[in-house]
């Protein structure tokens, strides 16, 4: 591992101005978004969505649609009831294309408490609407970020020409998407397979981090677990009951998912952010809270694991701590867990 080498001024200057850290942005300069989640299973992936919406509200990002990655049958009615909560409610959603499962947890409680008016059936597949957005996009603007399984992007890579462009899906990622930020992997000596990269399925990530045409910025496992001192969300407690984030956080401690360990209990607890932090660093960079790795590469075996090599060098970026975690999570984080939507 190079967990430690050092960036020199320059290459940092050039990294933070490629990935939009910097703060003299103007309103064309807001990053394009396509949010690809597997919200449903642990709750942090309803707060990126939170968060992500509350960037959008504060002119600091432009969503362009959320991506479903996750097979349980109400994900979409979910990922709609947050957008439709912030007034977004037109915002396009893709669905999963493969079979689903009948295995619930809190996606479907929160698109039968809120208004919602999409479903799977009624939703574009995954594949097709990534087509769509990226064709109609200029060059370079968008950005993707994947903070779940990597099988709708292993799928837009090996997706053909249709009516929508004539290139092939990597030709098409290379000419519209300026960046990717994706969870996933471990980049301290970790040497457990990271959920995200195990859970893609056999090679999917591999695929994905081989044969990526474009810049990718990693956020790893151990950035943003809550035993390294990322935890936050206790205020959330503090919000009214007609809240989407707070409805979605206590469903999900009163009904703790098996893989938790948890009991459950009627008080949201403090909890990790790994996507909540993937998010911010698409949205508003690296700033004075983390650093970047720069020299080197991600190499994927065909399990999963990963493991960061000094050469050949690639576009390729991991993060590291810089700002005090439970500084960071306090200060930067739950802010954005404690802001109502502007339409309310």
């Amino acid at each position: 591992m190079r967990r430690d080498i050092r960036i020199n001024f320059v290459l940092l200057f050039l990294v933070i101005i490629c990935f939009s850290t910097c703060s003299k942005r103007t309103k064309n300069e807001v990053p394009k978004i396509i949010f690809d989640t597997d919200i449903g299973g642990d709750i942090d992936d309803l707060g990126a969505l939170y968060a992500l919406h509350v960037f959008a509200d504060k002119g600091l990002c432009d969503i362009k649609a959320v991506m479903s990655s996750w097979s349980m049958t109400h994900h979409v009615e979910g990922i709609d009831a947050v957008n439709t909560f912030f007034g977004r409610p037109d915002l396009p959603v893709g669905a999963y294309e493969d079979d689903f499962f009948s295995e619930e947890e809190y996606t479907w409680y929160i698109g039968k408490e809120f208004p919602s008016d999409l479903t799977s059936e009624k939703a574009p597949k995954t594949t097709e609407l990534y087509r769509e957005i990226l064709s109609q996009s200029a060059d370079t603007s968008i950005t993707i970020v994947v903070t779940g399984r990597l099988n709708n992007i292993v799928k837009l890579f090996k997706s053909k020409s249709d009516k929508y462009s004539d290139l092939d899906g990597l030709s098409l990622v290379d000419k519209k998407v300026k960046a990717f930020y994706i969870m996933g992997g471990f980049y301290d000596g970790d040497q457990r397979v990271e959920s995200n990269f195990k859970w893609s399925g056999e090679g999917t990530a591999k695929y994905v981090i081989d044969n990526c045409p474009r810049p990718i910025i990693f956020n790893g496992g151990e950035i943003g677990e809550s035993k390294f001192g990322y935890g936050t969300g206790s205020r959330i407690n503090e919000l009214g009951d007609h809240n989407i984030l707070k409805a979605g956080y206590h469903f999900f401690f009163t009904n703790p998912p098996k893989w938790t360990g948890r009991k459950p209990v009627e008080t949201i607890d403090e909890w990790s952010i790994w996507d909540v932090i993937t998010v911010q660093l698409a949205v508003t960079g690296i700033n004075d809270y983390f650093d970047i790795v720069s020299i080197g590469y991600n190499h994927v075996e065909r399990s999963g694991k990963n493991e960061w090599q000094a050469s050949p060098d690639k576009e390729h970026y991991y993060v590291i701590k810089k700002m005090n975690p439970k500084t960071y999570a306090d200060s930067v984080i739950e802010p954005l867990f404690l802001t109502l939507p502007k339409n309310n």
